[in-house]
Formats: structure tokens, C-alpha cells, sequence
């Protein structure tokens, strides 16, 4: 908690004026389905808030995951904004696996600038296919490869400058390039999601994109490179949210408590007690569930492809979030149905949690294998005891 506390008062003084300002022009931009703006991005990037977790060769700070994972929270909890973590921890992590790559070209082109604010990054990956059908395609032409296919859904894309792109190659292997949106054959299309409608999404569709062949970032087993992306996904996005479930707690006492019913204040009914009590219950569980896969992670422990306590992790937060909105609701009535655009924007939000990175079913039945093949494992040989 200690630590907590001193990551929340760090958040706030460096950062709670921008993301307060970001905050304040949610509801316009949501309706009008508009990112932050650029100006306030670049600001994130030079006041160090999309470095601190980066290396510091590319100006960084290098955060340990649980301290970013508390960043996170506090972002959550500070900015109404709910797409605003989503869309800089996909630069973040763009830049990190560049500068992962080791390519001194790469990281200059495309880490350096990501993490002063300086650009924009988008994942291309999804295109409502499993990774073994693509259709997008990476083929050779000489020294250099050609880019043909349609990615579904980018988040951030109408706000960047490059993408982090999966394809497969006449092999049928996955390999990851960097697209710059200026390629010839490169289009973006603004996207119409349910929800998170201000985190920039776009498709992407490649007409026979040129592409050197120095932008290939990983040239085999890219679905295990997208792999360990996503894994690190399903913790980073259950962290904001759980922020803005602890706002969503503290806003619904605050009015409930100013609220009269039958003679007394509404905070303290019995049965208003007992739900107010369940959502305490649901952000202290989510976010010691979260701490302990954090710590996980920052130890250097969890399982770079899928990690069953990450995955459990988001599971669990995702589910406790969407409890706490709920509960909201509920007490709330008619105020929290009509009286404010703000809960359910947030419902809507993060409904979406349930389906990124792995939806909820497929994470249990991922879960579910794990522990079947580990019983399924003969017990390891006891050593023998001292006579």
C-alpha cells in the first residue's frame, strides 16, 4: 500500500493536470468518435509518461512492470478517458518489442520516436481470423517483399505514423514488419466499434504494399513474437479500468450519501451498505489478483506466450470491473441511467475487456488445459529421507 500511494502521488503530480484535460473532452469525442488530441499525446510523450517503462537507451525510465501496472491504475483512476491507456500501451509496447529487435535502424526509426511522443503505432493483427488463416500476406520480390491483405481493427491507427504488422509468408509462417501509413497501397478507414470509440480504430487495408526488406522486425515464428504481446495486453488493459472502478466506488458513496431516503441519508441503508460493501470487496480482490501477476511479470517469472496467472489475472479483474459498473447502476437508478453520460460510457467501454487479448471463454477453457495437463502429469519422484 506503501508503494501504492507513493506510485499514486508520483501519477498525480507529474501528469494529473494532462490527464484531467484529456478527461474533460471525453464525452464530446465520444460522441463524435475522436482520439485525444495530438497535442496532448505528444505531451504525455514529453513529459516522460510513454518512457517510463522503456529502456533507458531510448530515454526511458525502466519502470518494472508493477510499478507501471500501478501507473496504469492511477491513469484509470485520474482520466475518464477510458481508451487513453489502450492507445499508449500499444506505443509502449511497439516500442519495447522494437528495442527488443537489438536493430540499431529500428530503433532509431521507430522506438526513439514512440517514446518521446514524437509518433504514432498501431498492432495490425486482428482480422476476424485465426492466426493459421490470415489473408494477409508478406511475399518476396527480389531482395524486398510485397504486403497484400486487411487488418479489422487497430487501435490508434487514424493517430499513427506506423503498425506493427502480422502476415504470413508463402510458407505459411507469421512474420512481423513495420508499415509507415505514407506506403504507397496503405489505406485507413475509420472504424465504428460499440465502444471505445475514442481510441482512434481504424482498418487498414494493404494493396500490394512495398516493403524493404530491412522493415521485417521478426522473420520466423511471429505468432509466438504476437503471442507474448498479447499475454502482457491482458494484464496492462485490466489495470485502468481498475482505477476507474475504484472512481466509480467513490462516486456512487459520494452521491448516495447526499441522497435522502425515508429520513436518512441513502449511503445508509442497509441493503446500500451491503452492495457498496461487494464492490469494495471486488476492486481490493481485482487488484491483489493484478499486484501478484505484476509482480510475476517485474520478477521475471510469467511464461512469455501465455501465462496462466496473467490469464487469470485479467480474467478476474475483467470480471470484478464489470460487477462494480453493475452495482453502479443499480444504486444508482434513474441518475445513473439518464443523469450522466459518464457510467455508461464506462459500461460500454469495458465490455469490450471480456473480448481483448482472448476473450473470457477462451481463457477458461486455456486455463481449464493447463490444469488437466498438469494432473494428467506422473508426480515427481520424492527424495528419499535420512536414516
Amino acid at each position: 500500500m506503501d508503494r501504492r500511494d507513493e506510485v499514486a502521488g508520483f501519477v498525480r503530480h507529474r501528469w494529473g493536470d494532462l490527464l484531467a484535460e484529456i478527461g474533460r473532452t471525453v464525452v464530446d469525442r465520444d460522441e463524435a468518435r475522436l482520439p485525444p488530441p495530438n497535442d496532448l499525446l505528444a505531451l504525455a510523450g514529453s513529459t516522460g509518461l510513454l518512457s517510463l517503462s522503456l529502456p533507458r537507451h531510448v530515454g526511458g525510465e525502466d519502470a518494472d512492470a508493477l510499478t507501471w501496472g500501478m501507473v496504469l491504475e492511477q491513469i484509470g483512476y485520474l482520466c475518464a478517458d477510458s481508451a487513453l491507456p489502450l492507445i499508449i500501451n500499444h506505443q509502449i509496447d511497439i516500442a519495447r518489442l522494437v528495442c527488443a529487435s537489438g536493430r540499431a535502424d529500428l530503433i532509431e526509426t521507430y522506438a526513439v520516436p514512440l517514446a518521446q511522443g514524437r509518433s504514432g503505432a498501431g498492432i495490425a493483427y486482428t482480422e476476424d481470423a485465426d492466426a493459421f488463416s490470415f489473408r494477409t500476406l508478406l511475399r518476396r520480390r527480389g531482395d524486398d517483399y510485397v504486403l497484400s491483405g486487411h487488418k479489422t481493427y487497430v487501435t490508434g491507427a487514424l493517430i499513427s505514423e506506423v503498425f506493427l504488422t502480422y502476415a504470413l509468408d508463402e510458407a505459411g509462417d507469421m512474420q512481423a514488419c513495420m508499415v509507415q501509413r505514407d506506403d504507397p497501397g496503405v489505406t485507413v478507414t475509420a472504424a465504428e466499434p460499440v465502444a471505445m470509440r475514442t481510441a482512434g480504430a481504424a482498418s487498414i487495408a494493404f494493396e500490394d504494399v512495398p516493403l524493404p526488406a530491412d522493415r521485417i522486425l521478426v522473420a520466423t515464428d511471429g505468432l509466438t513474437h504476437a503471442q507474448g504481446f498479447l499475454s502482457y495486453q491482458r494484464l496492462w488493459a485490466a489495470c485502468a479500468p481498475l482505477g476507474r472502478a475504484q472512481a466509480v466506488l467513490e462516486d456512487c458513496a459520494t452521491r448516495l450519501a447526499a441522497i435522502d431516503r425515508y429520513g436518512e441519508p441513502l449511503a445508509g441503508l442497509k441493503n446500500v451498505e451491503a452492495s457498496l460493501g461487494r464492490m469494495y470487496v471486488a476492486v481490493e480482490t481485482a487488484r491483489a489478483v493484478l499486484y501478484h501477476a505484476l509482480g510475476r511479470v517485474a520478477a521475471g517469472r510469467a511464461e512469455q506466450v501465455f501465462d496462466p496467472v496473467v490469464a487469470a489475472a485479467k480474467y478476474f479483474a475483467v470480471e470484478q470491473v464489470r460487477f462494480v459498473l453493475d452495482r453502479a447502476l443499480a444504486l444508482l437508478g434513474g441518475h445513473g441511467f439518464y443523469g450522466t453520460p459518464d457510467l455508461g460510457r464506462y459500461m460500454r467501454d469495458f465490455s469490450g475487456l471480456s473480448l481483448l487479448a482472448g476473450t473470457q471463454d477462451i481463457l477458461e477453457v486455456n486455463l481449464g488445459a493447463g490444469v488437466a495437463a498438469r494432473a494428467g502429469r506422473p508426480p515427481a519422484a520424492k527424495p528419499h529421507s535420512a536414516l
